[in-house]
């Protein structure tokens, strides 16, 4: 828990005492992710940092345990967590100072944070390549054989079936939010919206959950519609994007073919992009509209596809 607030000069951070920041790994509604050196162990992480608002900083932190707890193959390894409290004007005057380093050697820049805001900070496990970036690099149908894809597939849906064991939900699957350790093996990252699931007479719920939480292209049906920002949706929601990511790793797409064909998915329309029949079955079952005629992650893994 944070402490008492202290002025800028006795305030220490535990992030730029223990850690040198060597660049900008990314960045959005969430946070951002720094490329940095551990000063005492000179190893290599990722950290991200989450601004909240401090009424929300014990909701957040139960999230942030929960997945701390997290231990499985294909799911980022999670080193440590800790919360800073800095005084008015601190933090903006240091990422100043961290912006002149980043810009320097990437061209990036850090955005500015509310002043009374707390951050939470996350100690994770470096993997610098993504499965988005990889998508942008390898855009014929040559460089990604079904089998290939297929094992890749396989990875990612065990990763999401483990965190629905824990009965949580991801909410935000997405290709940026899958890295690569090695040439074929891949782990799912950016636990920082996921939620729990919620069961009556042990058979999962649709609860009432925060409207548009996640990204917007990678969205089920379900999670784009609701009232005062508010919507019902289970785990199910993990299912859909499934299988948007399946259909984008097996079919090259341009970024309006893409749009389109996910645009189709979330109103239930055929498309003609993915030419396979077995592969467009496949992924036409992942999105059916109405989340219970989705199959779990335990039922994609046995199906005949993947074998």
């Amino acid at each position: 828990m944070p402490g008492r607030e202290a002025s800028g000069a006795d305030f220490q951070s535990k992030f730029l005492n223990e850690f040198t920041v060597t660049g900008l790994l990314g960045e959005g509604g969430f946070g951002e992710v720094f490329e940095v050196e551990n000063q005492l162990d000179c190893g290599k992480y990722a950290v991200k940092r989450i601004a909240v608002d401090p009424r929300e900083l014990e909701t957040d932190l139960r999230e942030v345990r929960a997945m701390a707890l997290l231990d499985h193959p294909h799911i980022i390894r999670y080193h440590g967590t800790w919360v800073e409290k800095p005084p008015v004007g601190w933090q903006r005057k240091t990422d100043e100072t961290i912006n002149t380093d980043i810009l320097f050697y990437t061209n990036k820049k850090l955005r500015q944070h509310e002043e009374n805001s707390v951050f939470i900070y996350i100690q994770m496990q470096l993997c610098k390549n993504s499965l988005d970036a990889w998508l942008f690099k390898n855009k014929t149908q040559d460089s990604r054989p079904l089998q290939r894809m297929k094992s890749w597939f396989r990875q990612i849906v065990s990763a999401v079936e483990y965190i629905h064991e824990q009965n949580l939900i991801h909410r935000d699957l997405k290709p940026n939010n899958i890295l690569f350790v090695d040439e074929d093996r891949l782990k799912l990252c950016d636990l920082g919206i996921v939620t729990e699931r919620e069961f009556e007479d042990g058979e999962e719920i649709a609860v009432t959950r925060t409207y548009r939480i996640g990204t917007d292209l990678y969205m089920s049906p379900e999670q784009r519609r609701g009232e005062d920002k508010k919507t019902r949706y289970s785990s199910k929601t993990d299912i859909f994007t499934l299988g948007l990511i399946l259909a984008e790793i097996c079919v090259p797409m341009t970024f309006a073919e893409r749009s389109k064909f996910f645009k189709y998915c979330c109103r239930g329309k055929q498309s003609d992009l993915i030419t396979d029949p077995m592969t467009a079955n496949f992924v036409r079952l992942l999105t059916q509209p109405k989340p219970e005629d989705r199959p779990t992650c335990r039922e994609i893994l046995n199906h005949s596809f993947l074998a």
